[in-house]
């Protein structure tokens, strides 16, 4: 059974909210090696919270890592440290050559500017995306690709913003059948790399 995407509205992936790339046509290392538009570097098995207790180290070779894997026919690296401004929205320079990029990104501590977003690349172009919880104004070149589907859900009229939030995801998972594996993320091991 999938985990889908609707956990990520409940739950703390990292002190500062998510940033999560998935992606199709490509598996984990190369998602890897493209985030960090130079050569990664591998640092091992790690858990979210070693993870990050292991950038805050004074000696730590960089202060931003992904833990990244596989699952549901999906590659995955979800950012750790300090990742607000170093990735996500706006990082996608060779991201999306001859694969389906898609990016989810929520600033918790800051979740208005910039906002919690949704983003489809493909061939290097942006096929479409919106603002998961508020004033969902989709945008891209294919923009009829989720427009019906965010219009259907309501998003727009929702006044909860959490709910807003959950929903956005719950429309991310049914339409490009996206999925997250909660339990790896929220509580395994998983290969890590500085980016």
């Amino acid at each position: 059974m999938s985990d889908g995407l609707t956990w990520l509205a409940d739950s703390d992936v990292t002190w500062a909210g998510y940033c999560v790339t998935l992606a199709r046509g490509l598996e984990p290392d190369e998602l890897v090696r493209r985030l960090a538009r130079e050569e990664p570097g591998p640092l091992g098995q790690y858990t979210g919270g070693t993870l990050e207790d292991f950038l805050e180290r004074r000696d730590a070779p960089a202060r931003t890592a992904v833990r990244y894997g596989s699952g549901e026919g999906l590659s995955f690296a979800v950012a750790y440290g300090d990742w607000p401004g170093y990735t996500g929205p706006g990082f996608t320079d060779g991201l999306s050559r001859e694969a389906h990029i898609f990016q989810l990104y929520y600033e918790s501590e800051n979740p208005k500017v910039p906002p919690p977003s949704f983003s489809y690349f493909h061939q290097e172009t942006y096929m479409c995306g919106f603002d998961l919880c508020s004033f969902p104004d989709v945008g891209g070149t294919a923009l009829e690709l989720i427009l019906r589907d965010v219009q259907t859900a309501g998003i727009e009229r929702e006044e909860d913003r959490d709910a807003a939030h959950a929903r956005s995801l719950s429309v991310l998972e049914d339409r490009f059948g996206l999925s997250l594996p909660r339990g790896q993320i929220l509580e395994g091991l998983l290969p890590a790399a500085t980016i």
